[in-house]
């Protein structure tokens, strides 16, 4: 009997270092390893949003979610949907 493929549900996650906000806008500070984590996990999100079939309902929907998680400092990186 033929099992169902496993699927990644998060592309990794970063330390913030720190954050500071401003009145308009909210800056995110993480070292270069962070960086290179995050860039990682953007890079696999995005393979697997290219996948999909854009010409159906849900294609142009697929989006990226960054979750910054305040109290512990972590970033995540999952997918979305867009509103609209």
């Amino acid at each position: 009997m033929a099992t169902a493929v496993k699927t990644k549900k998060t592309f990794g996650t970063i330390a913030i270092d720190h954050i500071n906000e401003g009145a308009k806008a909210i800056n995110v500070h993480v070292s270069f390893e962070e960086a290179l984590k995050l860039h990682l996990g953007l890079s696999q999100i995005l393979g697997r949003l290219n996948s999909y079939n854009r010409s159906t309902a849900a294609g142009p929907k697929a989006a990226v979610n960054l979750c910054i998680f305040r109290d512990t400092g972590y970033l995540t990186i999952n997918e979305g949907n867009v509103r609209s």
